[in-house]
This record gives structure tokens, C-alpha cells and sequence, in this order.
């Protein structure tokens, strides 16, 4: 009876130590999960990434995009991990990497700065990195926390995002990024809607009436979008020449280093706060 139980134990051990191997050729699927891996330390073991993804000192092997990647060539580099995400990447393409047995982690989708975290947790945990993700988590909140303490001082203000021109499509409260009004002392005019990315009308917007427009630059948001709100001169955000143009990289990589900076970026634009980095 001992030795079948020294060899239960032998064999738990056995199996628990190949669970989380030390992945070196990594490939990322998209540019939330370069990032992440970045911030966990990873940098020299991602080898190749998608043309949306930032490169760092080194430049990457780029596998196509983040819908389409090429999946021969993604063969090719002979990777020990692919990461993910099912918020970017195709059901269809992450099942076809499993038929062809490539170890491939699939990332969580985000709703809130909470699921930032856990997701930025877990893979790190994945990835053998589990104390420096805490580490990271812990310094990123306690940092967001001061900020926060910092702006419920000034005056709570009404918020209009805009991450889609034509047709406009604004931001809910399925999204993570209607978690930063919460950081600015800001209201999301239209956090009442349950949805990620709402498309909304022109007269909705003029009816509640912003303090403030975040027009941020992806897709077909561009300072051209300026213009055309700048007609619409009632809108208290207008009149007040509240209109901001943000960059999609400071509000759009769900990590927590990248989500502590957008907090920042926003309170320089939106407080007059100057940025540290």
C-alpha cells in the first residue's frame, strides 16, 4: 500500500512539473497579449507576433494579422506556445492551431480592470511568471488608488466616448474602458447601455449632453472627427472646447501597466495634470 502511494506521489510530481514548462518560442496572436507578455518579462522569448503588435528593441517575425494570421508560417517558426485572445482572434483559426497540436493559450475577454488583472494573473501563472504579475498588480493598483484619491477633488464631469465614426459606436459598461471614468471622477454617459461597444446616434450624444468628448483614434476616428462635433455648438463639451483626440495604444491594451498610463494620459488631457511616466 506504501509504495503504490510513493508512487501516486511520484507520478503527481512528474505530471505537475510539465504542466507549466518554460515556453521560449512564443508567438502572440494579438497586440493585448504581446504586451502582457512583455510586462511579464517575456520579451526575448516572443518570437514572432502580429503586424498590429509593437516590436521593442528587437524586431518581431510578423504572422499576418490579428483575423488573419498565416497559419504555415506560424508552423514554420515551430513554437512552444501560441497565446490568444478570444476577444481578437477567430474561433476558427484557435481550433485549427489545436488540430495541428500546437500548444496554444487562449486569453479571456475584458470587462472590467479586475478582469485585466486576473487575465494578466493567469497567464503569467501559465507562463511560470506568477510573482512578478503580483508584484505588477499590487504596484499598479496602489498607484491607481492615489490617483483616484486625487481627482474625487475636482468636479465630476459627463463623458462621450467615440471609438467608431461611421456609424458612431461609443463605449458601455460591458467594456474595460468605461472602468477609467471611474478613475477620472467621471460619468460615462452612456454606461447604462449593456454592451461593449454600442452603436449610438448623433442626437442620443447632443440629448445627454457631454461635458466632455474622448474621440479615440482607431479605425476612422481621426482629428477629423473634431470638425464635425466643433458644429454642434449647445453641447456643453463644445462650448467649453472639451474635445480630445487619445491615441487607441494609451486607452486600448488591457494590461495593468498600459491601464495605470491610460488613467494618466486621461487625467493630462481631461485635468491639465502633467504626465509622468
Amino acid at each position: 500500500m506504501k509504495n503504490i502511494f510513493k508512487i501516486l506521489l511520484l507520478l503527481i510530481f512528474l505530471l505537475s512539473s510539465n504542466l507549466f514548462a518554460e515556453y521560449k518560442r512564443i508567438i502572440s496572436l494579438a497586440p493585448s497579449a504581446t504586451e502582457s507578455l512583455y510586462e511579464l518579462g517575456l520579451y526575448d522569448n516572443v518570437i514572432a507576433n502580429t503586424v498590429y503588435c509593437s516590436d521593442g528593441i528587437v524586431k518581431k517575425e510578423k504572422i499576418g494579422t490579428v483575423t488573419e494570421p498565416n497559419i504555415e508560417k506560424i508552423i514554420s517558426l515551430n513554437p512552444d506556445l501560441i497565446v490568444a485572445t478570444k476577444e481578437g482572434n477567430y474561433k476558427t483559426v484557435i481550433d485549427k492551431l489545436i488540430r495541428l497540436k500546437l500548444t496554444v493559450y487562449i486569453m479571456e475577454p475584458y470587462s472590467s480592470f479586475e478582469d485585466v488583472c486576473n487575465n494578466f494573473q493567469r497567464l503569467a501563472d501559465y507562463t511560470e511568471k506568477s510573482d512578478t504579475a503580483k508584484k505588477i498588480i499590487e504596484n499598479v493598483k496602489k498607484e491607481i488608488s492615489q490617483l483616484s484619491e486625487e481627482t474625487k477633488k475636482t468636479d465630476k464631469e459627463k463623458i462621450f466616448w467615440e471609438v467608431g465614426a461611421n456609424p458612431i459606436f461609443t463605449v458601455g459598461n460591458q467594456s474595460f474602458v468605461n472602468e477609467y471614468n471611474k478613475y477620472i471622477n467621471g460619468i460615462n454617459v452612456f454606461e447604462n447601455i449593456d454592451m461593449r461597444y454600442p452603436n449610438v446616434s448623433v442626437e442620443s450624444v447632443i440629448e445627454k449632453n457631454p461635458d466632455i468628448i474622448l474621440l479615440v483614434n482607431m479605425g476612422d476616428v481621426s482629428d477629423q472627427e473634431i470638425l464635425k462635433w466643433n458644429k454642434y455648438k449647445n453641447i456643453t463639451a463644445i462650448k467649453n472646447n472639451k474635445i480630445y483626440l487619445l491615441e487607441a495604444d494609451d486607452i486600448f491594451t488591457p494590461t495593468p501597466k498600459k491601464f495605470l498610463n491610460g488613467i494618466k494620459v486621461l487625467q493630462q488631457k481631461i485635468k491639465n495634470k502633467k504626465l509622468e511616466k
